[in-house]
């Protein structure tokens, strides 16, 4: 059997193009799998506007600690639509698929990393890793992150927005899935960023004077994001903006760092 280095252009596109269908198959797997648990994984989303989720009941109980009934957030039911005739189904597909993902991520990853580390060497094989692992841990912080505190505040916030009275609002469960998911990932990408910078600063794509000099914009902006997502009080804003804020003084941590290695 040939070894890595003695393998030519054609032969590396094949072993590739092996990896690749085993990628899709388990996939493909892990999705038949899901499909038999649509209706939990369906659940398992839109338990960030069930009054008993854990973070809506802590909400409420310290609107009434401090006698603050805005704090109280996803304190009724909400209760989703469908106006499509084969909508259900279609989201049942894509859920399924969603599910399917995430249930054969380990694997996929490990088949993807197992045809690329054998072309590195050993220092670039240790960082790979390492780079892997980190940002591993950091994505499902921030996927933790987003869907315990994020979600359920952004679907109050969307699901009580009131621009007229004459507007009466049905939601989809579609809009629903959609909005929870994309948050939910949008935080575990985010959560990210003390890694991006730290890759940035150590191959001088950065500086880190440029992330010092402007944190006061930065805040402003963190503070404006966390105004528009949560409930019109300042405690709600501030649960949000200072993981926010802390994120990027990591972010800035990690230049430092980079410096120094």
């Amino acid at each position: 059997m040939k070894s890595r280095s003695e393998m030519t252009i054609l032969e590396h596109l094949a072993e590739l193009r092996m990896v690749l269908l085993r990628v899709i198959a388990a996939i493909a797997l892990g999705s038949v799998i899901a499909f038999l648990f649509g209706k939990n994984i369906l659940d398992f989303i839109s338990q960030v506007s069930n009054p008993q989720f854990f973070t809506n009941r802590w909400f409420c109980r310290l609107a009434t600690l401090l006698n603050s009934p805005e704090l109280c957030i996803n304190s009724t039911p909400l209760g989703l639509v469908n106006i499509e005739l084969a909508g259900q189904f279609s989201l049942h597909i894509k859920l399924a698929v969603f599910g399917g993902i995430i249930l054969t991520a380990p694997y996929c990853i490990t088949a993807i990393a197992s045809f690329i580390l054998p072309a590195l060497k050993d220092k670039e094989r240790k960082q790979s890793v390492k780079f892997l692992l980190v940002s591993f841990v950091l994505f499902i912080v921030g996927i933790a992150f987003g869907y315990f505190v994020i979600a359920p505040i952004a679907v109050h916030f969307l699901a009580n927005y009131n621009l007229s009275e004459i507007i009466v609002n049905h939601i989809t469960v579609q809009s629903f899935i959609a909005t929870v998911s994309q948050t939910v990932l949008a935080m575990g990408l985010g959560f990210e960023l003390p890694l991006v910078i730290y890759y940035l600063t150590k191959w001088h794509i950065i500086k880190i004077d440029v992330l010092k000099r402007n944190r006061p914009v930065a805040i402003v902006v963190l503070l404006t994001l966390a105004a528009i997502i949560t409930p019109p009080d300042v405690f709600s804003m501030i649960i949000v903006a200072v993981p926010l804020w802390l994120l990027y003084e990591i972010s800035i941590f990690a230049t430092k760092w980079a410096k120094i290695n």
